[in-house]
């Protein structure tokens, strides 16, 4: 135990402590030049003692040793690795924001863009720190800092390997984070820059997809699947980015980039090469030579033509026999000359020609119309799972009282899956939480708050009255009558006989005007059905206060 004070560590003062795992990382300042600083403490557990204790301090020092050599604008900065008593610290730059663990659990899966980002300046990172001599063995989410302007930082050396220095553990011991390490790492063999290069390609599959490639309910099962599966491409990456992190992904080192900067370069182009390192060809979807199918199974290429079955198409004769021809009969007295024919036997092969072609060509364009549907359908049905994954976060949240949380999620299944069943829930019920916004500031915030809320219930859904009402019930309360009764029209208009069409003909009764329907036929609104879906049925609609209904009964 250290006798020194525990409010110090050498020269630093300790503010708070920030985070603790094996070691303990606290927020701290150097009095010196008033610089605030992340003070990294070694922990050791009391029963660790002798080789192993030695071992986990000569690890640490090495941590800070490999960082402390790297000054790169993605590599955190070690200040200095000192010793305090039997307190043994790293001094590094404090990083604000959050680590991007923490921002894929919070917003799901990034946008190609943003992902792109972060991937480019940890290629930068990587290049470096393989240049100087260091291979991380630890790429991970949670030791990316995502910092505020859309930098990032790699940060956590504890586990790094210094080419040309002396391994601390046995061979065939292995370090790392299951989910993230290569296979090699996975089995203890001997690794290189090649390793760190998979471990970015597994992290960049997750901030595209939003879960990651290589999953399992015990580290036996994560492992197997690194050592012998391929998992599909991720949601929403475009064929040359599925093919980037397919060859990072590679089992084979040999297959994978051989350095940082040949991946960067594929995705500053945002194009993929198709080659591996030896030159052969790379195919992304796994399957030398045959493409997906969405009927699950793979189709080869034929030389030759083929039909949209899969069929030799068969040359068609020049002609056609003509039908309705007439053999001359074995008779005594010449028959008669037969009629001239309704038409000749030339434009009889025409017409079946052209209808042929018009036949072959309905039926392809039906074939490419079903394989599309199937495709889409197929696509859909891959990244369903991933939607119900955020729709059930979703629930959850909303029950806790998390709405923007929720909101959040319900966003992330439209993301993933466009076009799935989920989609279209999350939709609604976004439209319905932003209703229930619009409905209390309507009672108690401000028409101008009232009016941006409103217009985005137009935004999104146009024919709905929703927005129309809340708009018009902020242009009445801002004394814009006309716009009021305008807005409300339209709500009449889209709703029909719905409650927000009814509350909508009473605020135009209020305000002295009648409804396009009203004025033609002469006949008064119908009254609201005195039930759940109808509140205050009892009682006028059309009330001095103007304050609408409360969606939600």
């Amino acid at each position: 135990m250290s006798t020194g004070s525990t409010n110090t560590i050498g020269k630093y003062e300790i503010i708070r402590e920030i985070a603790r795992s094996n070691d303990i990382v606290y927020e701290a300042i150097d009095p010196s030049i008033n610089r605030r600083v992340a003070l990294k403490e070694l922990w050791i557990p009391p029963n660790v003692q002798g080789a192993q204790r030695r071992e986990r301090i000569e690890r640490f020092r090495r941590e800070g040793k490999a960082a402390g050599k790297l000054a790169h604008p993605n590599i955190v900065t070690i200040y200095e690795v000192g010793q305090d008593n039997d307190r043994h610290f790293i001094a590094m730059e404090f990083l604000e924001g959050q680590n991007l663990r923490e921002a894929l659990q919070a917003g799901g899966p990034m946008s190609i863009n943003d992902a792109i980002n972060y991937a480019l300046q940890l290629c930068s990172a990587l290049s470096y720190a393989h240049q100087n001599g260091v291979v991380h063995r630890d790429i991970k989410p949670d030791n990316v800092q995502i910092l505020p302007g859309g930098y990032c930082k790699l940060t956590d050396f504890g586990i790094a390997r210094l080419i040309g220095e002396s391994p601390i553990t046995q061979n065939g011991q292995v370090f790392g984070t299951p989910s993230y390490m290569s296979p090699e790492q996975v089995s203890g063999k001997d690794i290189d820059a090649r390793s760190d290069i998979f471990s970015l390609g597994v992290m960049l599959y997750e901030m595209i997809a939003g879960s990651k490639p290589f999953s399992g309910d015990s580290i036996v099962t994560v492992t197997y699947n690194i050592m012998n599966m391929d998992p599909a491409a991720p949601p929403g990456a475009p064929p040359w980015l599925a093919g980037i992190i397919r060859k990072a992904m590679s089992k084979d080192p040999n297959d994978r980039y051989a350095s940082a900067d040949d991946m960067a370069k594929d995705l500053r182009e945002q194009k993929f090469t198709g080659q591996y390192a030896n030159g052969s060809v790379f195919d992304p979807t796994g399957q030398s030579g045959a493409y997906p199918s969405p009927f699950g199974g793979h189709t080869h290429g034929t030389a030759g033509q083929g039909t949209p079955y899969g069929t030799s198409a068969q040359p068609q004769p020049a002609s056609v026999p003509d039908p309705f021809a007439r053999q001359t009969p074995q008779a005594p007295m010449p028959p008669p000359a037969p009629p001239a024919p309704f038409i000749s036997s030339e434009t009889r092969n025409f017409l079946g020609i052209f209808l042929l072609v018009i036949g072959l060509t309905g039926m392809l364009i039906f074939a490419v119309w079903a394989v599309n549907l199937a495709y889409k359908s197929y696509q859909t049905s891959l990244t369903s799972e991933h939607a119900g994954q955020y729709m059930r976060d979703a629930d959850r949240l909303h029950k806790q009282g998390n709405i923007e949380g929720a909101t959040e999620k319900w966003r992330a299944a439209i993301r993933v899956s466009p076009n799935s069943q989920e989609a279209k829930t999350a939709e609604d019920n976004i439209f319905k939480t932003y209703v229930n916004r619009a409905y209390n500031t309507a009672r108690q915030g401000s028409p101008d708050v009232l009016e941006a809320e409103a217009q985005e219930l137009i935004d999104m859904r146009p024919n709905a009255p929703e927005g129309h009402y809340y708009l018009g019930y902020a242009n009445e309360r801002r004394g814009r009558k006309g716009g009021a009764i305008q807005e409300f029209r339209k709500a009449v208009e889209y709703g029909g006989n719905d409650r927000y069409a009814i509350a909508a003909r009473d605020r135009l009764t209020f305000l002295g005007a009648q409804t396009e329907d009203a004025a033609s036929t002469a006949v008064p609104p119908p009254q609201p059905a005195q039930d759940n879906s109808a509140p205050n049925a009892n009682r006028p609609r059309g009330n001095n206060t103007g304050i609408p209904f409360d969606p939600s009964e």
